[in-house]
């Protein structure tokens, strides 16, 4: 509860910023320190006009790329793999499974016959106006084919209308 009577707080104060005039609205100044805000770079970045070849050049930013990896989860070890399965997974996930599973859910046959089951009626309510008939026939089921239990059969049953 106390969480969400926090939020709220935030949320009318982020929203007085907009209900106010512009020309009384409040300017915000920083008083931090710029050292923390600064970022570092402590790895050296090798030169072209250092001595060593190029095929040391390119080992050691292979070594640096291939410690700096992180896999998906599908190869331990080689990064080539682990991304090109990564990228099959995903396009087969969303392209496969997400569009042509909607497609086919919302294009795809009437499984639960509803839209046939409207026709139908809409069909028998115009055979039925066109004959004259009301709609609904107060006697759906003929009288002799109801069979009811005697007044002895009930007993002390309540009936209830």
């Amino acid at each position: 509860m106390a969480f969400i009577v926090r939020q709220s707080g935030r949320l009318v104060g982020t929203f007085n910023n907009y209900l106010q005039p512009a020309h009384i609205g409040k300017r915000c100044i920083s008083t931090s320190k710029k050292n923390d805000e600064t970022a570092v770079v402590t790895e050296k970045i090798p030169s072209h006009k250092a001595t060593q070849n190029s095929h040391d050049v390119n080992t050691t930013a292979a070594a640096t790329a291939a410690k700096k990896w992180m896999s998906y989860g599908f190869h331990p070890t080689d990064q080539y793999e682990d991304v090109a399965s990564a990228h099959v997974f995903s396009f087969l996930g969303v392209t496969l499974c997400m569009v042509l599973g909607s497609l086919v859910y919302y294009y795809g046959p009437d499984r639960t016959l509803k839209d046939w089951a409207q026709r139908e009626a809409y069909l028998l309510v115009r055979e039925r106006e066109a004959n004259g008939l009301p709609l609904l026939d107060p006697n759906y089921v003929e009288e002799s084919k109801i069979v009811l239990p005697s007044e002895e059969e009930l007993g002390d049953f309540e009936i209830i209308i």
